[in-house]
């Protein structure tokens, strides 16, 4: 968005087409799990890395 204060209408008029996937939330490559794990440790009971495990 331009500039970063403001919202541009064209942009946000595509807001709806973000994240539509069903499987969003899943890995998308075969280490992306592992790699997740080494950055911020094993995820919460929801499945979430929220990085406050051990790097």
């Amino acid at each position: 968005m331009t500039p970063e204060a403001r919202t541009d209408a064209t942009e946000a008029s595509h807001m709806d087409e973000v994240d539509v996937n069903p499987g969003v939330d899943r890995a998308t490559e075969p280490d992306e799990e592992q790699v997740l794990r080494d950055l911020y440790g094993e995820p919460d009971r929801d499945g979430i890395f929220r990085g406050e495990g051990s790097a």
